[in-house]
């Protein structure tokens, strides 16, 4: 295991909370060259734990991915806001992560998981925002449909779509996949697809 390095929090002040919160901190961590290195001011977003899943359905070797209009990808100048993602929500208090994708899955394409694989825990965009996000491939049963779901409460409004496994690779080759998260366990998936494949049919 590697040495635990040493970071100091030298100020944190709160700015916002709502739904996330905005800290502004002062910081300082070990360096490189020894001693401390130069103190950090940041911001620093808090969004939490979440839990998502890549859906495959090996008889018919199909993934179901949603269609979801994104706010953060409009105001970001995305030629279309409309991303291709997999299904996964924010970890509730008290749930664990495989719990929150389970539920997740079923709110958003109605589908139950039947198996699941861990793939990763990773940390999306570590230079600003504190988020942590697990990552699963499930399997899901063969009569899996495209459809409208979300929870209309929380301005959901998720189209799934079911699409070959080779259409899917192709979508990450052209850049037709912009989602960040769905684009790293797809990337997984595409080198692990043989073995799934063999292993959930």
């Amino acid at each position: 295991m590697a040495k635990k390095r040493i970071v100091n929090i030298l100020e944190q002040k709160e700015v916002y909370k709502r739904f996330h919160s905005l800290d502004e901190v002062l910081l300082e961590h070990e360096s490189f060259h020894g001693g401390m290195a130069q103190p950090l001011e940041r911001e620093v977003f808090h969004s939490g734990k979440a839990s998502l899943a890549l859906l495959y359905i090996p008889e018919t070797d199909e993934l179901l991915l949603n269609e979801q209009f994104r706010t953060g990808a409009y105001f970001a100048d995305a030629e279309n806001p409309w991303l291709i993602e997999v299904a996964g929500g924010i970890i509730d208090e008290g749930e664990g992560p495989e719990e929150t994708m389970i539920r997740e899955v079923f709110e958003e394409t109605g589908s139950k998981v039947l198996d699941f694989e861990f793939v990763n825990n990773i940390y999306p965009t570590p230079g600003s925002i504190a988020e942590e996000i697990f990552l699963y491939c499930a399997r899901i049963g063969k009569d899996s449909k495209a459809g409208i779901y979300g929870e209309v409460s929380e301005g959901e409004e998720i189209k799934t779509n079911l699409y070959k496994v080779s259409d899917v690779i192709k979508m990450l080759d052209n850049g037709t996949i912009k989602n960040g998260l769905t684009y790293s366990v797809a990337s997984w998936f595409a080198r692990h697809h043989d073995r799934l494949k063999q292993k959930w049919s």
